[in-house]
């Protein structure tokens, strides 16, 4: 006869109360037994008490291995699948379990299982629904899935607040953990707002003496801490320590840690004050303090080896900054920011020491880091996260360039790591840019310039960090375009494709020269602006290692002005800046092609002069590419080609909402005579009907687009974001209220034209003021209208720097195009050879620089 329920769980007890008289052996031995034979019973809810209380048992031992297997047996029962709300709560105690045990991988997938089961039995924005919800999220961030994880964490807020309302303690746990994720990646500053009001809620229902408020003041302490303001983070950690004693709880080490903190802060916020001997000591030994949470042990380690740094006892920092780096990766998350600062302090004491590893490690910090943003980025979009990355970058690039500048070594690894930041990818877009002409028929060939476009706009949207409901679309329709794109061609390119090298693509004569800005926040200052940005050059010849070259402080380069008075001079100085140190890799140049960066791509390269006088164009055939791997497609359809189809678009009817421009008729009805006589098929819009949609319709093939109206950027001055800042006027312009996607209110923004479809796009021309400009970016040049274009797939555009003279641009660009119908040049050639014409007076009213140098051509 089975036994009883009673009797089961007088066996549980007999076993639980021979473990508490230390009688482990036996004990084991009879829970084992015990709850071998419940979970053969149907007694589902004594089975899952059952298991929940051995493992708390052997949790409060310490004995977390024990805990696991218990657990781990546990959900293997009929209870558990069967068990009804019993199952339910059996599945969230575990997960909570995982996450404090930190086996954050382990616990992903039973917290889902736990917030599949609370949403099921309770219903959705139950109170059961949000604490499954809040656990994912939490195990996500802290297994470093933090984009999944802070979007789900800010879901779950919102959703308690609504639900649940603002003064119930479960909404107060959702603000707790949203506000420690965001602390967590680097973003203080909003934790902050959400961990000051939830100090004072918690304060005023537990009282101080409570764990809640404790972890409140801890957190916003951390929180000003990281923020840099000294007189708040001592005022945070003081109320910690009031919180600690009033608890005075026997068991814990809370005034202990408190008092650490406090220690901990005083030095980080005065690092000109060595400590002495004892208390260094003493913080060097707070990484083997087990009472003490895993970030202080981590961060009283890197402290202290700052301040052994400083004493110069490298070996010793060294260990400790290991230590860190070893505890962040089991405590926190292999792949996470935190982890990744930790490994790149390694690396820097290793340089600082000489170390042969150094090298290896700069190479770690980088490529983990990098694929922990393939990641992210390719799973969840979110704009913390996309802020936090970009900071991350700066301060590993700028560490890893400095020791490439004493270590030629690093130097080839450096300039690989440059180009994929700059691009934020690893090689697969490009790879598909070179497949895409290869593919076997019109349908895959266009789902692949569709892969590509989207993977443009994911790349443009992680460089911004607004990350808003088009940037999740975005996500969605790639995934879902990618899908579509391997099943049609499958996983691998066409036979015998792979990605070249740069250096593989120059000629004996040609040079690359990648610019690269780079700058290192303030660790105590971190809201304040950037120390002085420096600008580096990497140099590729062809056969040859890369160069590196630092140029000095970006701030003495942008003061340039085309209309200045003594422009000669400015840009003579420019020139000596910027080329003149790398005279000595670019002898024998005939080609060359400049990467810019940041700000650099609002400068006008062309009106370099060195100090015979000559232009840059009268010294190199000079390209200007928005990525060093444009390279390799700056052969590829070159010239006007015959049959191909031009779109040209000028005389618009803007209806009084801007100043008709009837020049542009004239350049255009010039620009359509000289692509028809080398054969091309032109279509041409004008007046009234030039509407954004048509105009999108007949670009879609073209192969020329050229567009002569009005052009706008506008600086920052709200949190407008650059893409909706940027952009052409159509006909019949809807001026008068904020931006939006409308393809019928005559506005093209730059937002919008990341859309379209311009694959077939050898040359776009926007014969408009300001065209070229946009805010510095780190991928797809600036962000503005040459970003869309490069999104949209055009191969080359030819944009303006500045508002140009209406005259001066009709005749350039009238002689433009008669010479690449009438010589057969290529594009560059061609813009080329009509700059050196009008820099010697040969074209009517473009001989001042303000005219010719107002056009910057970007490869793309």
């Amino acid at each position: 006869m089975a036994p009883s329920e009673r009797e089961l769980a007088v066996k549980i007890q007999s076993a639980f109360d021979a473990l508490q008289a230390g009688n482990f052996d036996s004990g084991r031995e009879r829970l084992k037994n015990a709850l071998r034979e419940v979970t053969q019973s149907s007694y589902h809810g004594l089975t899952i008490r059952a298991y929940l209380n051995a493992a708390s048992a052997y949790e409060r031992r310490r004995d977390t291995a024990t805990a696991s297997d218990l657990l781990a047996e546990a959900a293997k029962t009929r209870a558990a699948r069967d068990g009804g709300r019993d199952a339910v709560t059996f599945w969230f105690e575990y997960a909570r379990f995982l996450e404090r045990s930190n086996q954050y991988e382990a616990g992903i997938p039973v917290a889902i299982e736990a917030h599949n089961r609370m949403r099921a039995e309770y219903g959705p924005n139950s109170a059961q629904d949000i604490a499954g919800s809040d656990i994912l999220a939490t195990l996500l961030t802290d297994n470093g899935a933090v984009a999944s994880g802070l979007n789900l964490s800010e879901q779950t807020y919102l959703s308690a607040r609504k639900a649940l309302g603002d003064r119930e303690p479960l909404t107060w746990r959702t603000e707790n953990n949203y506000a420690e994720a965001l602390r967590m990646v680097g973003h203080p500053d909003i934790a902050s707002t959400i961990d000051a009001p939830l100090l004072r809620k918690r304060i005023a229902h537990y009282g101080h003496g409570s764990i809640q408020a404790l972890v409140s003041a801890s957190n916003l302490a951390l929180d000003q801490l990281a923020m840099g303001n000294e007189a708040e983070t001592m005022q945070a950690l003081l109320l910690q320590k009031r919180c600690a004693t009033e608890l005075a709880d026997p068991r814990s080490e809370h005034v202990r840690q408190a008092d650490v903190w406090i220690a901990y802060a005083k030095a980080y916020f005065h690092p000109e004050r060595p400590m002495s001997p004892g208390d260094l000591e003493a913080m060097a030994e707070v990484k083997d303090w087990n009472g003490a949470p895993d970030l202080l042990r981590i961060k009283a380690a890197q402290l202290a080896a700052d301040q052994y740094e400083r004493r110069g006892d490298t070996g010793r920092a060294l260990a400790l900054r290991i230590n860190a780096y070893q505890r962040a990766q089991t405590t926190i998350a292999r792949q996470h920011p935190i982890t990744f600062d930790a490994l790149l302090g390694v690396a820097m004491t290793r340089m600082a020491r000489g170390d042969s590893e150094t090298l290896a490690t700069f190479r770690d910090v980088e490529q983990q880091a990098f694929r922990w943003m393939l990641r992210e980025v390719g799973t969840a979009g979110n704009r913390y996260v996309a802020e936090t990355m970009r900071k991350l970058a700066d301060d590993i690039l700028y560490e890893f360039g400095r020791y490439a500048l004493v270590e030629p070594a690093a130097a080839v690894a450096y300039a690989d790591a440059v180009t994929r930041w700059k691009t934020m990818e690893d090689g697969e877009r490009t790879l598909l840019r070179l497949t895409a002409d290869r593919l076997p028929d019109d349908g895959t060939r266009a789902l692949a310039h569709t892969v590509l476009r989207l993977s443009g706009q994911q790349q443009e949207l992680l460089s911004s960090g607004k990350l808003d409901t088009d940037a999740s679309d975005v996500l969605r329709r790639l995934q879902d375009a990618r899908q579509a794109l391997a099943a049609r061609m499958g996983d691998k390119p066409p036979a015998g494709l792979q990605l070249p090298s740069i250096e593989d693509r120059l000629q004996r004569d040609d040079a690359l020269v990648d610019f690269f800005v780079s700058g290192r926040r303030n660790r105590l200052n971190p809201a304040q602006p950037k120390p002085a940005m420096r600008l580096q050059a990497v140099i590729r010849r062809p056969a040859t290692a890369p160069a590196l070259v630092d140029l000095g402080p970006l701030d003495d380069l942008l003061a340039s002005d085309a209309a200045a008075p003594d422009r000669d001079r400015i840009f003579c100085r420019l020139h000596d800046t910027l080329l003149g140190p790398l005279k000595p890799h670019l002898a024998d140049v005939k080609r060359l092609f400049l990467v810019p960066d940041a700000d650099l791509y609002s400068l006008p390269f062309a009106m370099l002069r060195d100090a015979s006088g000559r232009y840059l164009d009268e010294i190199y055939d000079t390209h200007i590419l928005t990525r060093a791997d444009a390279i390799f497609f700056t052969d590829q359809d070159t010239r006007l080609t015959r049959g191909s189809k031009a779109l040209l678009v000028g005389g618009l009817d803007y209806a009084g909402a801007a100043n008709a421009l009837p020049s542009t008729r004239t350049e255009i009805d010039h620009v359509d005579a000289d692509v028809r006589r080398r054969g091309l098929d032109s279509v041409m819009m004008t007046g009234s009907n030039s509407g954004e949609a048509e105009i999108r319709q007949k670009a879609q093939g073209a192969a020329v687009v050229h567009l002569a109206t009005h052009g706008f950027y506008k600086a920052a001055s709200d949190r407008t974001d650059a893409m909706w800042r940027s952009g052409l006027l159509a006909s019949r312009p809807n001026l008068g209220r904020p931006p939006q996607r409308d393809e019928n209110d005559g506005v093209l923004y730059a937002r919008e034209l990341m859309d379209w479809d311009l694959s077939a796009a050898d040359l776009v021309v926007l014969s408009a003021c300001q065209t070229a400009l946009g805010d510095p970016s780190r991928i797809g040049s600036v962000r503005g209208m040459p970003t869309a274009l490069a999104i949209a797939g055009a191969r080359r555009s030819l944009l303006t720097l500045w508002e140009v003279s209406d005259e001066g641009v009709a005749n350039l660009m009238a002689r433009f195009y008669q010479v690449l119908a009438d010589d057969g040049l290529d594009y560059a050639s061609a813009l080329r050879k009509v700059r050196i014409e009008a820099i010697h007076g040969q074209i009517k009213a473009a001989k001042d620089p303000a005219v010719w140098a107002a056009f910057v051509f970007f490869e793309s």
